[in-house]
């Protein structure tokens, strides 16, 4: 962030520059800082709380937000501080009134090395983030309040003026930008200054919340357990130290009862009190949900109330562009399913690598428009998924039916994050390489344009490390050009594709602006993910390539160049054939695949049509000149 005397706006007393204003530390916001950081990116990261989350909140971390926290060293940190989730059992009151279980299921069901759902507060998880911005010299500026903003529409430099109030001194600073991201939750100020509308889907329904400590003999209580019961129903979340976060569906009683109406005059305060009265409805529900079985609440942690209104809002930026929504300012929901955080992070991962593209000037503007049409597309799902839950989950009749446990079996592919599938744009490419039809339907995560890219266990062709493409594919903002050679190392067309790839034409050279530095490399990037022996760091599209033939059975140095020079580091076996089917491509073939930043496919085409990856590049990126 810049202060070097910049022109002072009227009205405001003192004026700050920065590329990029985040509004907002909760999770999107520190993921938009981070990855930011990571990208080389000037930013500043505000937030109107003088402190961060102390307590509750956003707590579930679903798998594929774990294997992009793993690509960012920040996973094991975060992890460690968690309690970890592998099933879900689903109980209910049989016709003679008994509770009974009626299903175990796993939590996770998708290919993925995690397994599991972990969670932890999210004061702990924004302490994390906070303390790896901390150590790169960056910071969340505390007690400063987005007012409004104004387009500067002679001024190309600084295009907007953003309106801060510093609550610390009670004086407006104007800060000078290119961009805006709005992180600053469900009451967004930054949605309000777009004007941007929403819509609404579902009920607006009333949840209690509470992170408790119980004596309990009810047999799953460290599952996650779905409770429906003619009383109402329950969903209990084991946490960490044999903690439990309980969700309830407040009925139109017992928000009366917590709001005072009709309360009689004689009534003490501390009975007057809603927090009180909360905490007492909270015990009985749960002690009625779970007869016969006992759980009394022996201490609380969190407690808190919510209105829930499944919203999406009609535009994820303003008509200009420059002012993007992410997380709870574009979608809300209830939070029983363990979504909101998880989406809020993948919003941030999913624009903060286009803006670093923007910025450096080395991608079209219109590489931004994709931002919308990708998340969008996913906070529609999940509104929809939502309000069919939040219905199900609060149903009293009809409890021996299996609606509630097959909308969550069937969602299972969205809700852990491994089952996304961005549309058709400018970087997901379905027509291009269309005459790829050799991709198996039917393998366990067939490669597709616009779902992530399966993360493999492969073997270093140069000394016999095993790694996982999470730990050699680190978040550096670069795109990745795979080739998928199955057993072919020794063909004609591997030689082929090796000498385009060497030309001037080729993507690697046409697509790398050597006088810009897109990433900066980090201390465990270097020793343990990403030890390519270049002095040119200054690359955006590098270069990885997957073969099945045994690493013994030939030398690294007979490949041909590039592989066995310049990429020698990227040459990894997969060994046996295993991730090649597990990806649907057959190894007597293969198949190249464009992988961008945040590990979407972008791209499938043959070997020998390098051509098709120029032209998907050429869409959007500007040439080397």
């Amino acid at each position: 962030m810049s202060f070097n005397n910049p022109p002072q706006p009227s009205g405001a007393f003192q004026t700050r520059c920065t590329d990029v204003l985040i509004v907002g530390a909760g999770p999107a916001g520190c993921m938009a800082a981070a990855t930011l950081l990571r990208y080389n990116i000037d930013f500043c990261l505000i937030d109107k709380r003088p402190t961060r989350t102390q307590t509750g909140h956003a707590s579930a971390f679903q798998p594929r937000t774990q294997e992009i926290l793993q690509t960012m060293d920040l996973l094991h940190t975060l992890d460690g501080k968690g309690h970890r989730l592998t099933e879900t059992s689903f109980w209910n009151r049989d016709n003679q009134g008994n509770l009974v279980r009626s299903f175990v299921g796993a939590e996770v069901v998708h290919p993925t090395p995690y397994q599991y759902l972990f969670n932890t507060d999210q004061g702990l998880t924004e302490d994390t983030y906070e303390t790896y911005l901390a150590s790169k010299g960056q910071k969340v500026h505390r007690f400063m309040e987005f007012i409004e903003y104004k387009y500067n529409n002679n001024d190309h430099q600084w295009p907007l003026t953003a309106y801060i109030k510093n609550n610390a001194t009670g004086s407006i600073e104007a800060w000078l930008t290119k961009y805006i991201l709005g992180t600053d939750g469900a009451r967004s100020a930054t949605r309000k200054a777009t004007g941007i509308q929403s819509s609404s889907q579902g009920s607006e329904d009333v949840w209690a919340v509470a992170d408790v400590y119980l004596d309990t003999n009810f047999p799953d209580y460290r599952r996650r357990c779905v409770l429906r019961t003619p009383q109402g129903g329950c969903m209990l979340i084991p946490r960490k130290d044999e903690g439990l976060r309980m969700f309830l569906q407040l009925d139109e009683r017992s928000q009366s009862l917590i709001s005072g109406a009709k309360r009689p005059q004689s009534q003490s305060s501390l009975h007057m009190d809603s927090a009180y009265r909360l905490t007492q409805i909270v015990q009985s529900h749960i002690s009625n949900v779970i007869h016969p079985y006992q759980a009394n609440i022996t201490s609380i942690v969190w407690i808190s109330r919510y209105h829930v209104t499944q919203r999406v809002v009609h535009h994820f930026h303003d008509e200009q562009k420059r002012v993007f929504l992410l997380g709870d300012a574009c979608h809300t929901h209830s939070p029983k399913a363990g979504q909101g955080m998880n989406v809020s992070i993948c919003d941030a991962y999913n624009l903060t690598w286009k803006l670093a593209f923007v910025l450096k000037g080395i991608a079209s503007p219109s590489l931004l428009l994709t931002y919308e049409l990708e998340r969008l597309h996913i906070a529609q799902q999940l509104i929809e998924f939502d309000a069919r839950f939040a219905h199900q989950f609060g149903q009293k009749e009809n409890l021996d039916s299996q609606n509630l446990r097959d909308t969550w079996e069937k969602s299972h592919g969205f809700t852990s994050g491994c089952g996304y599938k961005y549309p058709p744009s400018i970087i997901v490419d379905t027509t291009t390489g269309s005459d790829i039809n050799i991709i198996d339907d039917q393998a366990v995560e067939p490669l597709k344009a616009g779902k992530r890219l399966l993360p493999l266990d492969l073997i270093r062709h140069i000394d016999g490390n095993r790694c996982n493409l999470l730990d050699v594919m680190p978040s550096n903002g670069r795109f990745h050009l795979f080739i998928f050679a199955g057993n072919q190392l020794a063909s004609p067309s591997l030689k082929m594709l090796a000498e385009s790839l060497r030309s001037d034409q080729s993507p690697l050279y046409l697509f790398n602006p050597s006088p810009l530095s897109l990433t900066q490399r980090f201390v465990h990037e270097d020793i343990k993910t990403d030890p390519i022996p270049t002095t040119n760091e200054n690359y955006v599209v590098d270069l990885f390539l997957i073969h099945s033939t045994s690493h013994l059975d030939i030398a690294l140095e007979e490949l041909p160049a590039p592989f066995s020079t310049q990429w020698l580091m990227r040459v990894y076996r997969d060994a046996g054939g295993t991730g090649h089917k597990l990806l649907g491509v057959p190894e007597q073939t293969g198949v190249m695949a464009v992988i961008r930043p945040d590990g979407y496919i972008g791209l499938i085409t043959p070997l020998n049509r390098l051509d098709h990856v120029v032209s998907y590049f050429s869409s959007f990126m500007h040439k080397r000149i």
